[in-house]
């Protein structure tokens, strides 16, 4: 069938990779030398001073006018000064030492059954001082700076101040309301719930347009944003026949970690039934789980899963990401036809077989009536043989078979029973898949599966604030909508990855000396991990 491509992208030029922040120490301008009439004006003068420097300070200690007027009023007889010049009660606090947000040092109250945790606390030195004293001009006594220390150990910008906690909190009076209203109300509003509300507004506008329309009109406001990138490839009768879309962010993740890739497919997404086929990779912040996760770098609907539409998929990612040639494992399930075709277009890549699939797929097979059903032998025994085969580190040289002990050169007897004929036909013809001791030589970063992709948007990052990808897409929504959800869910995981990425901290780990807790402020988790073993 003939395949017509149309583009609708704009696309910026190369552009430098901010991933990894540079170290060093951050001077930042002092405050200004003002008089603050009293402790309410200077916090609004800190207030200010830190927005324009994009600093972040919390109280660290202070000193109350009693026990300064009490202070005074034991020195006076030393300093030959009968009648102190004391504080006014007014004031309340004397003196204040207000440090950097990251310059708190806690006591550690881990019990040690977390192997490692994030660290907000970077003992930074900055540190503003001030104190009530005598103004000369003025004649009374004001709030004046006394001391400063303007230089920071950590990141100091716009993005690691727009995405602290303490500026992200929202403080409308009228936002604040409304939650209330809906926490009065008594309702267990999810996100799920949000979506949909939105979802039937949508619809209330829609109006006469078709779901092409609103689709055609989706994407090309999609791509007059910088960077986004769509393609729609459609049939000699006009028919789409695959969308594939890109977020800038999308193609910045893929530059900067490009090893390795994970490809999985998704149905029931839509009314059209256009099957979700999506390329996923491993990002920096995967081992910080316990299951690994990582960030989407292309979606595509496609009508089927032809070699056509594979093929079409493909080459667009290939197109918009000039290093796909640096992809060195790529992670799917079971399907032969993505496979090969895969191989072909990957050709420095070596394609492993994700082992959450296998073990379901040996699973679905042994429950099979050809095999005698599931009394004719012991399921649990030849899932352990599997799991045995699956997490081998290192060949084992000998094993035993009908209590014979074969060597690995040995030829193997010819399978008797029906599913041990299926297992040697099916699989152990192409260990160096899926057995870990037969890929040792891939750089697959412990990425063994791609049941990932389905539960991506689900609290600790990605992995947990939106659930299933199947309970966000439904059979029932439109193409059109599918496609708009879509992109609203790579906003989101764009914003959460921006918030990891400026977070200043580093993971501390369990009985770390102080050489190895240096080593942890500087690399991921997962390489720590590996020096340390």
């Amino acid at each position: 069938m003939y395949m017509r491509l149309r583009f609708y992208s704009i696309m910026s030029g190369s552009e430098p990779e901010g991933q990894v922040p540079p170290t060093g120490v951050w001077e930042i301008a002092p405050l200004s030398e003002e008089w603050p009439e009293d402790w309410p004006a200077f916090k609004e003068h800190m207030k200010a001073h830190e927005e324009s420097t994009l600093q972040l300070f919390r109280m660290r200690s202070s000193t109350s006018v009693s026990h300064r007027n009490n202070d005074l009023r034991g020195q006076a007889p030393a300093n030959n000064c009968p009648d102190p010049r004391l504080i006014s009660d007014e004031f309340k606090t004397y003196w204040v030492k207000i440090i950097c947000t990251h310059g708190w040092k806690r006591k550690s109250r881990s019990t040690g059954q977390r192997e490692s945790y994030f660290s907000k606390s970077t003992e930074c030195k900055a540190d503003v001082k001030a104190a009530v004293v005598w103004n000369e001009q003025a004649q009374k006594s004001m709030v004046r700076v006394t001391g400063c220390n303007t230089q920071h150990n950590h990141r100091v910008g716009r993005s690691v101040y727009d995405n602290h906690p303490s500026v992200r909190r929202v403080e409308h009076p009228v936002i604040l309301a409304f939650v209330n209203v809906m926490q009065s109300a008594g309702k267990n509003v999810t996100l799920r719930d949000v979506h949909s509300m939105v979802s039937r507004m949508r619809e209330g506008r829609r109006g006469s347009e078709t779901v092409e329309q609103r689709l055609e009109s989706l994407l090309r406001g999609f791509c007059e944003r910088r960077g986004n990138r769509a393609s729609v490839y459609v049939d000699d009768e006009d028919l789409a026949q695959g969308i594939t879309i890109q977020i800038r962010q999308m193609h910045r993740w893929f530059k900067v970690f490009p090893e390795v890739m994970l490809v999985d497919a998704t149905h029931n997404t839509n009314e059209s039934r256009y099957k979700l086929f999506s390329f996923m990779i491993h990002d920096v912040y995967g081992h910080l789980l316990e299951v690994p996760v990582g960030q989407y770098v292309q979606h595509s609907l496609m009508e089927n899963e032809s070699a056509e539409c594979l093929t079409d998929a493909i080459s667009a990612f290939k197109f918009c990401n000039p290093s796909w040639d640096q992809v060195r494992v790529i992670v799917i399930d079971k399907d032969m036809g993505e496979l090969s075709l895969l191989e072909e277009h990957f050709p420095n890549a070596k394609v492993i077989l994700c082992q959450f699939h296998l073990k379901k797929y040996i699973r679905s097979e042994m429950a099979k009536g050809e095999y005698g059903g599931p009394g004719s032998f012991d399921l649990d025994q030849v899932e352990d043989a599997v799991d045995m085969i699956l997490h081998e580190v290192f060949q084992v040289p000998v094993f035993p078979l009908n209590n014979v002990h074969l060597c690995e050169d040995d030829p193997i007897p010819d399978p008797k029973h029906p599913f041990l004929k299926y297992f040697v036909k099916n699989w152990d013809h192409q260990k160096e898949r899926w057995a870990l001791y037969a890929r040792s030589d891939a750089p697959h970063l412990g990425n063994h599966t791609n049941n990932r992709l389905g539960s991506n948007w689900v609290d600790a990052g990605l992995e947990t604030s939106w659930g299933h990808i199947k309970k966000i897409l439904k059979p029932e929504m439109p193409l059109d909508e599918c496609v708009d959800t879509l992109i609203f869910l790579q906003a989101v995981a764009e914003m959460e990855y921006c918030k990891n990425i400026t977070d200043v901290g580093y993971m501390r780990c369990q009985g770390a000396n102080k050489e190895m807790d240096q080593l942890s402020r500087e690399v991921s988790t997962h390489a720590y991990r590996l020096i340390e073993g």
